[in-house]
């Protein structure tokens, strides 16, 4: 019987968000754990130390929240549910939208219809939600303790325990928490970040026939930053870098032609004002190889017509975060209606070419 502790790392200058959390976590009673130097230089891992440590009596799993999140309605029972299902996985509730793997993964799942999905072994495990095993859990307590709070970021340290233990990671598609978009008290972090699915009228999971699909991390993602596509590697490149591959010139990796993409793409395209065929030409290219991805990658892929219920809000994310701000003003609705049917084309469904 899955039994779960939880711990909330709390910072005093967020005092007021802990009431309404703690009531969002119910019937989960999580142990408020404060930050032990909170004048201190801001560090995620000081308390991320002692949460992990805070696990309760006979608990099978323990959690670890950050104060500034937001849950979904009926947030405990969607998470035993999740990790019911996948009890020896660490699993976590949440991924940022602009994550140059992860959201990428997550995207691909969302449009398989996927309830999760397998995470980098590279990129920084998203924390905001996590849950571990309590033999994992312990084990990262005292791997953490080790470490000078200096390092600041928990996250990129766990990510190394996992894949050094071999812990799979997923994350739930969609997601159970949204970030509470507070201004982040680490300097550098992004203001502003958002999930990438993150439905909270839908219920986890998500009714579909491949609900129970892994699809395991291929060799490369696709990135669409201020209105440009590029494809970055899994294996190989730092994971920190700022630049991708411009996609054009790295189509090899997805085993396509370049000239495909835009072949597939001509009839759609040739509607776009010039002004904007730019950046239209970009949304098409990372969302054709998305649905090429998703095509090429799950043992059992959907059809066009019969994707995952969650890719619209996936695919519209993508846009929301991908595009310039110049861009998101003038082009926004006309990328998404783009977006989603260059993932169909990417899925090989033609009859859904006119949906532009």
């Amino acid at each position: 019987m899955i039994r779960i502790s939880a711990a909330i790392m709390h910072h005093p200058r967020r005092a007021h968000r802990i009431p309404p959390l703690l009531r969002a976590c119910a019937p989960l009673e999580p142990e408020v754990v404060p930050d032990p130097e909170p004048d201190g230089r801001p560090s995620p891992l000081r308390t991320a130390k002692r949460a992990w440590a805070a696990i309760g009596s006979g608990a099978t799993h323990h959690l670890v929240l950050q104060d500034d999140v937001r849950l979904v309605p009926g947030f405990a029972g969607q998470l035993y549910e999740a990790v019911s299902r996948r009890p020896s996985y660490g699993v976590s509730s949440f991924c940022l939208w602009h994550t140059p793997h992860n959201s990428y993964l997550v995207r691909r799942a969302a449009v398989a219809g996927a309830a999760y999905a397998p995470l980098s072994p590279f990129e920084w495990t998203p924390t905001q939600a996590f849950v571990l095993p309590v033999e994992h859990a312990r084990a990262l307590a005292d791997y953490l303790a080790g470490i000078p709070d200096e390092v600041q970021d928990d996250d990129e340290m766990v990510v190394i325990f996992c894949r050094e233990r071999g812990i799979p990671v997923v994350a739930t598609v969609p997601h159970l928490m949204d970030h509470g978009h507070a201004e982040s008290l680490v300097e550098g972090h992004h203001d502003g970040l958002r999930a990438t699915v993150f439905t909270p009228d839908r219920r986890w999971p998500v009714d579909h026939p491949s609900a129970d699909l892994e699809m395991a991390p291929g060799p490369y993602t696709v990135a669409l930053q201020d209105s440009v596509c590029t494809i970055r590697l899994m294996y190989g490149d730092p994971v920190e870098h700022e630049c991708g591959w411009y996609w054009y010139d790295a189509c090899a990796l997805a085993g396509v032609d370049p000239e495909e993409v835009l072949d597939a793409g001509a009839t759609h395209l040739s509607r776009v004002p010039g002004r904007a065929l730019s950046t239209m030409t970009e949304v098409w290219a990372a969302c054709y190889l998305l649905g090429l991805d998703v095509a090429s990658s799950a043992p059992s892929a959907p059809s066009a017509d019969d994707w995952g219920p969650l890719a619209p809000a996936a695919v519209e994310s993508w846009i929301d975060q991908g595009l310039s701000r110049q861009d998101h003003r003038a082009l926004r609705d006309d990328c998404v209606r783009l977006a989603l049917a260059a993932v169909r084309h990417g899925m090989g469904e033609r009859k859904f070419a006119d949906a532009f």
